[in-house]
Formats: structure tokens, C-alpha cells, sequence
């Protein structure tokens, strides 16, 4: 009884490290659709001449998912003529939109990109894109980076804090 009892508890640590493990795997996941998003969101303004909000929506609607369901939170906030567009984006959460696999952090580029791009004339807009481009480029890699030590870390330390309760029990 005991024995199983200790399998179940060095399971149950092994699952959870395992569980944050691929959180940190997820997220340069997330970050590169975001940066599609952000590519095809740049095709729609540049190229089809469509207003911001439209844009929005219209990119949010071909992705679909997460992101998807983000760029038309943003593209509805945007439309509603009360509101400041800075503050209104404030209220658009990507780590509730991601269920926390990004932060709120990780969408700053995006939010600079939208102020930079309603002041910009026609000839300018490009500008603004590939910065915020390089910007998730950077996120990206720094995420990839920060998973490859963090998930790695988060497995063997599930694993050796099911074993230590485990000896500790036993």
C-alpha cells in the first residue's frame, strides 16, 4: 500500500513538472503566432489600404484561435468612438486571451505598433512594422532561449521533488 502510495505522489510531481515544463515551451509558440498575426495584420493596412479596425477583424477572423479571438477584442475596442484608443487598448488582456501563456508584456510591440501607425501617413507605414517585427523576432528568440532552460529545469524538478516526498514519507 505504501508503494503505491509513492507511486501516485512521485507521479503526480512528475505530472506537474512536466505541466509547467510545457508552459514555457508554449509560449515562443504563442509569440510567433502573434508575429504572423502581425505580418498579416502589415499585408491588410499596407497593401488593401483597410483601416485599422477592419484590418483587425479581418485578420482576427482568418486566424481564428487564441490570437484570433484577441485582434477582434482589440479591433471591437477600437470601434467604439468613447473611448481613448491607448486606454481602451489597456483593456484588452493577451495573458487572459493566452489562459497565461503570454503576458501581457509580450503585446507591447503590437500596442506601439497600433499608436505608431495611427499618426503615420501612407508612405511611412512601414517603418513602424519592422519594428515592431524585430521586436517579437527578439521576444521570440529570448523565449526560446528561456524554455530550453526553463522546461528542462522544470522536469528534473518535478521529478527529484516527487522522489524527495517520496523518502520523506517512506
Amino acid at each position: 500500500m505504501k508503494l503505491v502510495g509513492a507511486l501516485l505522489v512521485l507521479f503526480a510531481s512528475t505530472l506537474i513538472g512536466f505541466r509547467v515544463a510545457q508552459g514555457y515551451r508554449d509560449r515562443p509558440k504563442a509569440l510567433r503566432q502573434l508575429l504572423q498575426a502581425l505580418i498579416e495584420l502589415q499585408s491588410e493596412v499596407e497593401y488593401h489600404a483597410t483601416p485599422i479596425p477592419q484590418a483587425l477583424r479581418a485578420v482576427g477572423t482568418r486566424l481564428g484561435g487564441w490570437c484570433g479571438a484577441w485582434l477582434v477584442d482589440m479591433a471591437n475596442v477600437l470601434s467604439r468612438p468613447a473611448d481613448s484608443p491607448d486606454i481602451a487598448l489597456q483593456n484588452v488582456s493577451l495573458a487572459s486571451a493566452t489562459s497565461g501563456t503570454l503576458r501581457d508584456v509580450d503585446a507591447e510591440p503590437f500596442l506601439r505598433l497600433l499608436r505608431s501607425i495611427a499618426v503615420a501617413d501612407r508612405d511611412h507605414l512601414q517603418q513602424p512594422f519592422l519594428a515592431a517585427r524585430a521586436d517579437l523576432e527578439a521576444a521570440i528568440q529570448a523565449a526560446q532561449d528561456e524554455a530550453n532552460q526553463g522546461a528542462r529545469l522544470w522536469t528534473y524538478l518535478g521529478m527529484l521533488a516527487g522522489v524527495f516526498i517520496v523518502l520523506l514519507l517512506l
